[in-house]
């Protein structure tokens, strides 16, 4: 029953490129998905750091500079990813739409991307709750990287990196 439900979702899916207007959707789907994916593994401080970091500015800057997908079901914003340069980021898939392969559809549309501008090594920063998606998609860890937020909190993270393959 749940595959059927699934299957009947995906048909649904569309991809795009992201425009200004969507901003305001794409913050709070990002905003909610830092809320349930980060908790388990960051403090208060760090979200906080995850929502100043993505903030309005961040977002419209990589929709007027970058390659901004979204994904849609009919109307409502489902995922996002962003491609500026060489680096990806903001990969962001609601939780209730997650492990249906979304966030693999939006990374190889970006890599794919990527390989059009010449582009044959891609950087990317990795929260710990996304590490081991990246690492699926043949990304390795160059280094651990820790910053200290608010109140001696720590925030850690990965950069990854992988280099394309033409095909």
């Amino acid at each position: 029953m749940i595959r059927v439900r699934e299957e009947r979702i995906l048909e649904k899916i569309e991809m795009r490129t992201a425009k200004p207007e969507d901003i305001k959707e794409l913050k709070t789907l990002i905003y909610e998905t830092i809320d349930v994916c980060y908790s388990g593994a960051y403090s208060c401080e760090a979200i906080d750091y995850f929502k100043e970091y993505n903030n309005t500015e961040s977002i419209l800057n990589d929709i007027l500079k970058g390659h901004l997908l979204i994904l849609t079901c009919g109307e409502e914003i489902i995922g996002t990813g962003t491609l500026l340069g060489s680096n990806i980021r903001r990969i962001f898939v609601k939780p209730e739409y997650q492990s249906m392969g979304l966030g693999k559809r939006i990374m190889h549309e970006l890599e794919k991307e990527a390989l059009g501008e010449k582009i044959r090594k891609m950087d990317l920063h990795a929260s710990l709750t996304a590490h081991s998606f990246y690492k699926d998609l043949g990304y390795q860890v160059q280094s651990e990287e820790v910053v200290q937020v608010k109140n001696g909190q720590n925030l850690r993270y990965y950069i990854m990196v992988k280099n394309l393959e033409i095909s």
